[in-house]
């Protein structure tokens, strides 16, 4: 009795007039690492009239038992042929592969090991575009359990990932054939919602999405706003209707509020004239209404807030200057006031009403600050010498205090030292016609073992050293294992020191970067000759100690 096997992965491929990409895709197949046994092509031919049709019947006389292939009238988009193969594919997985795309031979492998070892509903294949732009940033590492709450995995709904076709078919996932575009973030949406785990190949080359000399991919071509939005607002009933109000929701709105709408404005919309500005101001205004939470507005960049702001107010000519703004690289000095930093763009003016709620950039200026470098570290004694720079992104510093923070590894307690400022007029930088003034930031700090915890020497233990600034009533801080400078050594060589204490208690001490962070650990020396040895070398500390009454 012969048992109809199960594929691993059902490979679904809708085609229409794919000659002559169709060859290299089924080449891209057939040579799998995994082994055309434990695949099943289905190719479903959608009224092709190029030849493609012919071509999917040779391969499948080649590999019948692999191979099937569903002839079909025209439909005019990949949902229906792509449903078609579903309907067809008996596979553990799915994947779906366009007529004209390529796998690199050890994709399919690779994202059903990565399956397998985490029961993953769906995994990330890494995109490479031909001639086309794909998301990067999400394929940067290989990622066991995604967390679809943050991060960039919503922002690629392309189809091209394995789908675990149980999952698939439990929650009735199909594509809509209703839909011109987006058809294919409708289902993977939906794929993404109902997944317990969702996994990234982000180490191997999985996919190549290739751009179509002829122009044949229905997303080359133009797509008309109005539709465009109408098909979002579709996306955005379906996400809230699969999501509890919270961050989930809030993250997978934004994505649409962000590439469906907020993106549109751009140079086209300078381009338009007056009556065209008009009407797709008042096309998106109802939508951004609907879309746009206030939870949704505090988190979007200063230039997103404020394009939906006058989207949701229908501000025509506002968003204009806006845009023009944005465009030019958002120039305009930021506007230090009561310990908060603001984007200073064209509109709002700074004294209106919601001028602090939608130019604030304070947790912007503060997140990436204080830019900072050491350009000098050596012991003198006791005492460790730091000098290099450090300031607070955008903000003058002529009340700039710094300070050194040594925090405990162990309780987290810190011991801060302040440092001394020092002129350092070639800081002082422009921006365009802006100019902020770094003329103090540049710092000699020394840091006293015998005396740094407030006038009695270091305890011993693990330090993590940082760099602490602050102006017009703002405060950064920011590690310093990976700001040391060309010149400072990396290494971190230990040597003697003696403290205050009974009988001036003997430690090593040495300071270096560790795990991206620059730490001083201190302990006490086991003996004195031992202390010194580290410092002058065991033949030398034994002459020392020769010489002298250890006590």
């Amino acid at each position: 009795m012969n048992v109809p096997r199960t594929p691993t992965v059902s490979l679904v491929v809708p085609v229409y007039n794919s000659m002559p990409y169709l060859e290299l895709t089924l080449q891209s197949i057939e040579q799998q690492t995994i082994g055309m046994d434990a695949l099943e092509i289905v190719a479903v031919d959608d009224g092709s009239t190029d030849g493609s049709g012919e071509l999917l019947d040779a391969w499948a006389e080649r590999y019948p038992e692999s191979m099937k292939v569903v002839h079909q009238e025209a439909s005019g988009g990949p949902s229906r042929p792509r449903n078609v193969g579903l309907d067809h594919a008996t596979g553990t997985y799915v994947f779906f592969v366009d007529g004209d795309d390529a796998l690199g031979p050890e994709a399919l492998e690779r994202l059903v090991a990565m399956a397998e070892k985490n029961g993953s509903d769906t995994v990330l294949a890494k995109l490479i575009g031909v001639g086309r732009r794909v998301p990067k940033q999400v394929f940067a590492k290989n990622v066991d359990k995604v967390d679809l709450s943050k991060g960039d995995a919503y922002y690629t709904l392309m189809p091209f990932k394995l789908f675990r076709r149980e999952m698939i078919e439990k929650h009735s996932i199909r594509f809509p054939e209703h839909m011109r575009i987006s058809e294919d973030q409708y289902f993977v949406a939906q794929a993404y919602l109902h997944s317990k785990v969702i996994s990234t190949v982000g180490d191997y080359d999985c996919y190549y999405v290739v751009k179509r000399g002829d122009e044949g991919n229905i997303t080359a071509n133009g797509i008309d706003f109005t539709v465009a939005l109408e098909q979002a607002d579709e996306m955005v009933r379906l996400v809230t209707g699969l999501t509890e109000p919270g961050p989930l929701r809030d993250h997978l709105v934004g994505r649409h509020v962000n590439v469906e709408m907020i993106r549109r404005f751009d140079q086209r919309f300078l381009d338009a004239d007056h009556d065209e500005r008009k009407r797709m101001v008042e096309l998106a205004r109802p939508y951004a209404q609907k879309w746009i939470s206030p939870a949704i507005l505090a988190k979007m960049p200063v230039n997103e807030k404020l394009v939906a702001h006058c989207l949701r107010e229908g501000l025509v000519d506002e968003l204009a200057e806006v845009v023009a703004w944005q465009l030019a690289g958002r120039p305009g000095k930021a506007l230090v006031r009561a310990g908060r930093v603001y984007a200073t763009p064209p509109f709002p003016a700074a004294d209106s009403a919601v001028f602090e709620e939608l130019c604030d950039i304070t947790s912007a200026v503060t997140g990436v600050s204080p830019r900072r470098r050491v350009d000098r570290l050596a012991w003198r004694g006791t005492v460790l010498e730091l000098a290099g720079y450090g300031y607070l992104d955008q903000v003058d510093t002529d009340d700039l205090v710094t300070e050194v923070v040594l925090k405990h590894a162990g309780t987290g307690r810190e011991v801060a030292v302040t440092a001394e400022q020092v002129p350092s007029p070639h800081l002082t930088v422009s921006r365009g016609k802006e100019t902020y003034d770094y003329g103090r930031a540049c710092f000699r700090a020394s840091v006293d073992l015998a005396t740094a915890d407030n006038g009695a020497a270091l305890p011993k233990g693990d330090w993590h050293l940082s760099l602490r600034c602050s102006a017009k009533g703002l405060t950064a801080t920011g590690g310093l294992g990976t700001a040391l400078g060309g010149k400072v050594s990396k290494r971190a060589d230990e040597h003697a020191v003696s403290l205050p204490g009974a009988g001036k208690k003997l430690h090593t001490v040495r300071v270096g970067p560790k795990d991206g962070k620059l730490l001083l650990q201190l302990k006490p020396a086991p003996s004195a000759v031992s202390a010194y040895a580290v410092s002058l070398g065991w033949k030398a500390a034994r002459a020392v100690k020769a010489r002298i009454n250890w006590k």
